[in-house]
């Protein structure tokens, strides 16, 4: 069953990250070639390192400081900050990411906008909504 989107949440620790109005996550898996003369003339692969990327964008919040404001620091400070990415409001992913850009843009005629992209570093998990 398809799920709207309209109850996806995104998360530093337990706040809410305010504004957001798009977010994308990629989970990503290097393959690794292990093709050999007995491969049969083809290329043979493993899953190697796995990696997640966020890509989240809106309108900047700028008394957020639990949300936007942790993101901003924490590009600032270098320290990774933990996300969750509840993309039906309840199952999603949770790990630990580094802040790799914060983007803001303003027209006169429209909102100021903000962007972020994250990378993970380390494990990244499955969220579930508890049972019972």
């Amino acid at each position: 069953m398809a799920v709207a989107g309209k109850n996806s949440r995104f998360k530093v620790g337990t706040a809410d990250i305010k504004g957001l109005n798009s977010g994308t996550v990629t989970l990503n898996g290097d393959t690794i070639d292990v093709t050999t003369f007995l491969s049969g003339g083809w290329i043979e692969k493993i899953q190697g390192l796995k990696s997640a990327e966020l890509s989240l964008e809106g309108f900047w919040v700028s008394d957020d400081p639990n949300g936007q404001g942790a993101l901003i620091d924490a590009l600032i400070s270098g320290d990774s900050v933990a996300v969750d990415s509840l993309l039906d409001g309840a199952n999603g992913w949770h790990g630990s990411f580094l802040v790799t850009s914060a983007e803001f843009g303003a027209a006169v005629d429209g909102e100021v906008s903000a962007s972020f992209s994250l990378e993970s570093t380390g494990e990244v998990t499955k969220v579930t909504p508890s049972e019972g």
